[in-house]
């Protein structure tokens, strides 16, 4: 029987997993007010002797409390990286550069989910939404993080030999922002951003 394997890490390495819903927990290095974090998705058999790679989730962790503490601002901070996290923060700080409550809780610091991709023909078999309605899980258990929210942008994109190449169709994008309002994330009003508040969960 196949089954499926997360494999979790930072910093390009490998430091947790969860096999069939039992957690293997570690701990992250938090010396830099962003880090790059991801999960890789694969199907495998029962024994775990076989795994074919059929998805990842890439994300960055904006350390907030982190950026106060060296004496830079939240914009700083998100404009530090590019301008589709720098386009959020808009949303998610108000004009004194505080967070807003509507959309991060009580742990200020955030995480911008870069990328959520399963292959094709591993698709409509409900992979990818356990893989969304499970983050907040996945996020604290395995890489052990405690952000107020995850925030995306919905950005179809599909994959051409190697490159990823996005999609403009308005059709997929308004599609695409269903599939994640169903499995738990909020729109934010009049964008393709989209938030899960993490005190909620």
């Amino acid at each position: 029987m196949e089954d499926i394997l997360i494999e979790g890490g930072g910093g390009g390495q490998a430091f947790g997993d969860i096999v069939k819903n039992e957690l293997d927990l570690s701990v992250s290095d938090e010396s830099l007010v962003n880090q790059m974090f991801f999960l890789d998705i694969f199907k495998t058999d029962e024994d775990l002797e076989k795994k074919e790679h059929i998805g990842k989730v890439e994300m960055t962790y904006m350390d907030v409390c982190m950026a106060e503490e060296v004496g830079m601002s939240n914009f700083m901070l998100f404009d530090l990286i590019d301008s589709e996290k720098q386009g959020v923060y808009h949303y998610l700080f108000d004009e004194d550069d505080e967070p807003n409550s509507e959309y991060i809780g009580m742990y200020t610091d955030v995480i911008y989910i870069d990328e959520i991709f399963i292959e094709e023909k591993y698709r409509h078999q409900g992979i990818g939404s356990t893989i969304v309605r499970e983050l907040p899980r996945l996020i604290r258990n395995i890489l052990k993080l405690r952000p107020g929210c995850l925030v995306l942008l919905a950005n179809p994109f599909e994959r051409k030999g190697k490159e990823m190449i996005a999609q403009r169709d308005e059709g997929k994008i308004e599609e695409l922002i269903k599939f994640y309002e169903k499995n738990g994330f909020t729109r934010i009003e009049g964008t393709q951003y989209l938030v899960v508040n993490m005190d909620y969960r």
